[in-house]
């Protein structure tokens, strides 16, 4: 569909790309992951409801990203909280 326009032909669909990465590793990836990631590094493109991807970017979605850890621990909020409490209630 998008090798008819010239301006176009760099584009490809995240269905396109993940079909083209699943095949070459081996490794089940969807489009909506291939979209999600391409919008967190801001090399998205959206032409109406079509989502697109310049094939020059494809190596940037390849690279490994460090997942970032939360700042805090599950409950650790909480209790810091309740300590607070208790030491302000402290006389």
């Amino acid at each position: 569909m998008t090798d008819e326009i010239p301006l176009l032909s760099g584009l490809r669909s995240p269905d396109e790309i993940a079909k083209q990465i699943s095949e070459a590793t081996g490794v089940p990836v969807t489009g909506r992951t291939v979209w999600e990631r391409a919008i967190r590094l801001g090399i998205a493109k959206k032409m109406g409801r079509t989502p697109l991807i310049h094939v020059d970017d494809i190596p940037a979605l390849l690279v490994y990203e460090i997942p970032k850890r939360p700042t805090m621990r599950k409950g650790e909020a909480l209790r810091l909280l309740r300590k607070a409490r208790r030491e302000r209630a402290k006389p």
